[in-house]
C-alpha cells in the first residue's frame, strides 16, 4: 500500500514539473533596463542674464599724441562703467559617454542689449558710451555623468560684437552737442563655465549654466563724425559674465 502510494505521488510529480516550469518561465524577472547614455548630437535654446564691465584707458599714441592728447598728458584712464541686461540664444553640440565621463563640443549664439556709459576723465566735456548687441562661444565640454544628472566644466573661445562711441556731455556744444566718434566691431577671447543639465527623457534635457567671458586689453580707433573730431584710440578692458537656463533635445546614437 505503501509502495503504490508513493508510485502516484511521483507520477503526479512528473506530471506538474512542465507545467511548473512552463509557470516559471511565464514569470521570470524582465531584464534590466538599459543604461541612460548622453551620446549624440544635440540643439537648445536658452535665455538668462548678463553683465559686462569696460576700463577706457587713453595710450599714448603718435594718433593720441597727433590729436591733443599731450595737452592733458596721455597714459591715463578715461572711465569704467558696466551694464546688465537680457540673454536668449540657442546652442548646438555633439556628446559622447565612456562610462562615467562625457567629453563634447558646443558652440552658442547669444542676443543682448548691454550698454553702458561714463564720464570721459579728465575732458568731463565728452561720454564714453559701449554696447554689445550679441555674443556667442565655441568650447569644449567635459563632465561626470550619473545616469540622467551631468555635470560639467567648459573652455574654449568666446566672441562680442560691440559698438563704441564718443558723445557730449549732457550741456557740452562739442560735436554740435551728439556723437563725436565711433567704431563697430567683433571681438575675440577666452570663456570658461560650468553647469548642470538633466534629462527628464530620453531626447529632452534641461540645463543651467554660468559663463565667464574675457576680453582683454585691445585697441580700438574710434573713427571721428566731423572733421573737428578726428580718430583716436583707446585701450579697452572687456569681461561679459551670462547666468543661463536652457532645454536641449538629443538625437541619441545608441
Amino acid at each position: 500500500m505503501k509502495i503504490a502510494s508513493f508510485a502516484v505521488v511521483a507520477f503526479a510529480t512528473l506530471i506538474g514539473t512542465p507545467a511548473l516550469a512552463a509557470d516559471m518561465a511565464l514569470k521570470a524577472p524582465p531584464p534590466p533596463a538599459p543604461i541612460f547614455s548622453w551620446t549624440g548630437f544635440y540643439v537648445g535654446a536658452h535665455g538668462g542674464a548678463d553683465w559686462f564691465h569696460k576700463d577706457w584707458f587713453v595710450p599714448a599714441t603718435p594718433l593720441d599724441l597727433a590729436s591733443g592728447c599731450s595737452i592733458v598728458g596721455c597714459n591715463f584712464s578715461a572711465g569704467s562703467h558696466n551694464a546688465s541686461s537680457w540673454l536668449a540664444g540657442v546652442q548646438a553640440g555633439f556628446n559622447y559617454q565612456i562610462n562615467w565621463a562625457v567629453v563634447g563640443v558646443e558652440a552658442q549664439a547669444s542676443w543682448t542689449n548691454l550698454h553702458g556709459s561714463n564720464l570721459d576723465v579728465p575732458s568731463v566735456i565728452l561720454v564714453d558710451n559701449s554696447k554689445t548687441d550679441n555674443l556667442g562661444t565655441i568650447a569644449g565640454r567635459f563632465g561626470v555623468a550619473v545616469n540622467q544628472s551631468l555635470l560639467y566644466v567648459k573652455g574654449g573661445g568666446a566672441w562680442a560684437h560691440d559698438k563704441f562711441s564718443v558723445t557730449a556731455a549732457p550741456g557740452s556744444a562739442i560735436c554740435g552737442g551728439g556723437l563725436c566718434q565711433s567704431v563697430t566691431n567683433t571681438r575675440w577671447g577666452w570663456m570658461a563655465g560650468l553647469g548642470w543639465e538633466y534629462a527628464f527623457t530620453n531626447n529632452w534635457s534641461a540645463k543651467l549654466e554660468y559663463d565667464h567671458l574675457g576680453f582683454g586689453r585691445k585697441r580700438e580707433t574710434v573713427q571721428g563724425v566731423f572733421a573737428s573730431s578726428g580718430p583716436f584710440d583707446y585701450d579697452i578692458l572687456q569681461t561679459v559674465d551670462l547666468v543661463k537656463a536652457g532645454i536641449n533635445y538629443r538625437f541619441s546614437l545608441r
